[in-house]
């Protein structure tokens, strides 16, 4: 089928014109049914059923059951499909019965009977395939990409929608690839990443509007609003819903105006006006009375707890909760958002016990549909979009007096992805008497942040006990961050300046920390901020780094896992200076002096060097790159903020890449004790709440290596040759990686040359991924 709607529609109203006859009334009705024009299509269906055929009578019936479908009519659609599916046995056409198996899955799946409708869609994909049937092939994977949504395994769902998507590009059908493209972005939206959501649904929405297909524009336009509400903008996710909502009027779409004015109750009540919520929501209560098999109805009634709570009707809300809570539901939205508000009812009435078992219950549902992802970057984006939950849990427990337990409950939510590598298996709660003894054991001081909306914390870990300091809220912190970052790119010296940030993020962030020692924890803008780089809060005319030797950590449960111990031998992988592939990409014109500075300080029966056009993506593999204790990579690097498992080192050409990915590094095991990126930005693309910086650091940790040294920003310079040199001089010698780090930093600190400047020697940091 072609996307040439007009011209078809054109062709079947002249063929009615000269043979008024059942062949272009079904014609005419399937190409508006196809345009989602369900009162047009049944008007043209509407004539006395003479001089008709067996197999036009069952699609008469099919596209009567599509049009009461998309009228929100399930009772009569089910009756006319059954009728179809009974005119279609007699035929004995494949392709008819799996058309109307194709409508029927349609049903199902709005009625919520979800088994039912993938037993009939594989049926449909196993007759399309023997028909080799493409528009079917497509039509299928795209109806159980929604019921896989539908189920809230989003992460299925993707793989159907990009199915369908790939089989109507083929077609070159526009509606169905909008539609396919739509529903992705709704997948994304549910898995938090509201930026690639926000796109793909705001391409739907021009789509079907340039289309003019007003169904399909309402479902996009309402599903944007439901994706900018997430971001916090509640008077564009109002206008969406608004405009959505007067559509679905205009159709009497009954299930749409449902979710409509349902979306608009909760903006209502963020708004805090629950008498405009009550009216929203009193209609969608009755629109979900009319179709009680309809799941969506969970929401309302959330929305009707919400609202009796904030008029203060705390028993009836309570009830109300626990009733939604008792019902169940496959989709955990509602469930989550019910967990959430019996907490807030139950902290409100200071019932801390019964609000402490709801947190419990609230992360023990949000663990359960994590676990339940399969790709790593779904895991990632989904526990980031509700961080707020072991937020609250956290600063619930801060208010009952319990530090410790507040800060098991902060790494409950760090590096899980990364902690169940290294492990091996499921996490492991970290208890207060571990920690103590990790910092006795290594002689140092453990600091783990935690930053939110309304305040911040900071545990100090040291033997002789946990501390726990009150930071200023997230906002005041990340902005302070930012100019000092700011001011440290643009070459500025913040010793020689009365530049304030430096001095007052020290305080807040060191305060009266006092050990040569540190690991440090970071979370969420912290992750951009190299602490080394601000000035001592004992004596502001010196940086940190004169006085500590700081190592980077992405949990505190990750930095006390055990790690086998690497090769005795001591041994080199270096890769670099690879040829120039494209023209965003030049040679580094320092790679090749640094190789050469390195290369000196091991004989060459310990090293490895691959450079040039030896320096390609499948020769790091080729080198089995878990005999070595070192690796080094002198090259560019590619951050990719949308894919972060996609940012790459860019080596040279060999066949048709060029390009070492995050994900290609992180599936070969390594067993090294130091993998040093000597290249831009490798340190990580994206901070996701929960598990922290991820990228090419985060990746090269994930295979297996117990540290990484990576950049926070860009620098092509003969000073990174010369750090990159010292740093490896005093590896060879026995010292350990933070501490060579340090003092190949401390050289170019301490030069009278422009060099002391952080810009130079504050990109690298060195992130620590467990203890031999």
């Amino acid at each position: 089928k072609q996307d040439e709607l007009k011209l078809a529609l054109a062709d079947a109203d002249e063929g009615l014109r000269r043979e008024p006859s059942w062949r272009f009334r079904i014609l005419k009705a399937d190409i508006l049914l196809s345009n989602r024009k369900a009162r047009e299509a049944l008007d043209v269906l509407a004539a006395p059923e003479d001089s008709i055929t067996n197999e036009q009578r069952a699609r008469l019936a099919m596209h009567r059951g599509m049009a009461a479908y998309l009228l929100s009519d399930y009772a009569q659609a089910q009756s006319e499909l059954d009728r179809a599916t009974a005119l279609a046995a007699g035929i004995g056409s494949p392709v008819l019965d799996a058309e109307i198996g194709l409508r029927r899955s349609g049903v199902e799946i709005r009625l919520g009977r979800l088994a039912e409708a993938d037993s009939t869609l594989r049926n449909v994909l196993r007759v399309a395939a023997a028909q080799n049937d493409s528009y079917l092939q497509g039509a299928a994977a795209g109806n159980l990409g929604v019921m896989f949504m539908n189920s809230s395994r989003y992460d299925e769902a993707i793989y159907w929608l990009d199915r369908a998507r790939t089989a109507f590009e083929s077609l070159h059908s526009a509606s169905g690839v909008t539609r396919a493209v739509g529903n992705l972005g709704w997948c994304y939206h549910k898995l938090g990443d509201d930026a690639k959501a926000i796109a793909y649904l705001s391409q739907a929405e021009d789509g079907f509007r340039k289309s003019g297909n007003r169904y399909e524009q309402q479902i996009w336009l309402g599903n944007l609003g439901d994706a900018v509400l997430a971001q916090g903008d509640t008077a564009r996710a109002a206008a969406y819903f608004k405009d959505a909502l007067a559509i679905a009027r205009e159709l009497g779409d009954r299930y749409w105006i449902g979710w409509w004015v349902n979306n608009l109750a909760a903006v209502s009540l963020d708004r805090g006006d629950f008498a405009e919520a009550a009216r929203y929501n009193d209609e969608a209560l009755e629109l979900t009375k009319q179709n009680p098999e309809n799941q969506s109805g969970k929401y309302p009634r959330v929305n009707q707890a919400m609202i009796a709570a904030g008029e203060k009707k705390f028993d009836e809300a309570e009830k109300l909760y626990r009733a939604i809570l008792v019902a169940g539901s496959s989709d955990p939205t509602p469930m989550l958002d019910a967990e959430s508000g019996l907490t807030d009812l139950l902290v409100a009435q200071h019932d801390d016990k019964r609000a402490a078992a709801e947190f419990r219950a609230a992360i023990g549902l949000i663990e359960k549909q994590r676990s339940a992802l399969s790709h790593e970057e779904y895991k990632l984006s989904y526990l980031s979009s509700l961080i707020r939950f072991y937020q609250r849990y956290v600063d619930f427990l801060i208010a009952r007096g319990e530090p410790e337990a507040a800060l098991e409950a902060a790494e409950a939510s760090r590096a899980r992805l990364l902690e169940e590598r290294i492990g091996g298996g499921p996490r492991v709660a970290i208890g207060a008497a571990a920690l103590k003894q990790f910092a006795r054991d290594s002689h140092s001081v453990l600091l783990s942040y935690w930053l939110a909306p309304d305040r911040s914390f900071l545990w100090v870990i040291a033997p002789e006990g946990i501390k726990l300091h009150v930071l200023p809220p997230e906002k005041q912190i990340a902005s302070l961050v930012d100019g000092y970052r700011n001011f440290i790119e643009n070459l500025r010296d913040p010793l020689d300046s009365e530049f304030p940030s430096g001095k007052k993020l020290s305080e807040i962030l060191l305060g009266e920390v006092d050990a040569d020692r540190i690991y440090i924890v970071p979370d969420r803008a912290l992750h951009s901020l190299n602490f080394e780089t601000l000035p001592d809060p004992k004596d502001p005319s010196r940086y940190w780094i004169d006085r500590v030797t700081v190592e980077i950590a992405p949990s505190l449960g990750t930095l006390i896992q055990p790690r086998k111990a690497a090769a005795a031998a001591r041994s080199l992988l270096l890769i670099g200076d690879p040829e120039p592939v494209v023209e965003e990409y030049p040679r580094l014109p320092y790679a090749a002096k640094e190789i050469e500075l390195i290369s000196r300080d091991l004989p060459a029966n310990q090293r490895v060097v691959l450079n040039g056009a030896s320096a390609y993506p499948a020769a790091y593999r080729e080198a089995s790159p878990a005999r070595f204790s070192w690796i080094h990579f002198a090259a560019h690097a590619a951050a990719n903020r949308e894919s972060p498992l996609d940012s790459a080192l860019i080596l040279s050409r060999r066949d048709s890449g060029y390009t070492l990915a995050a994900r290609d590094v992180m599936n070969v095991a390594l067993n090294a004790d130091l993998v040093t990126l000597s290249a831009c930005r490798s340190a990580g693309s994206k901070t996701y709440s929960g598990e922290g910086l991820v990228g090419l650091s985060w990746a090269f940790l994930r295979a297996g290596a117990k540290s990484v040294v990576a950049g926070l920003w860009d620098v092509t310079d003969m000073s990174t040759a010369t750090l990159m040199a010292d740093f490896y001089e005093q590896l060879v010698k026995g010292v350990a990686p933070a501490e060579a780090l340090r003092a190949a930093k401390l050289r170019l600190v301490h030069s009278r040359s422009a060099y002391r400047k952080p810009f130079y020697w504050g990109p690298f940091q060195i992130y620590a991924g467990g203890r031999v």
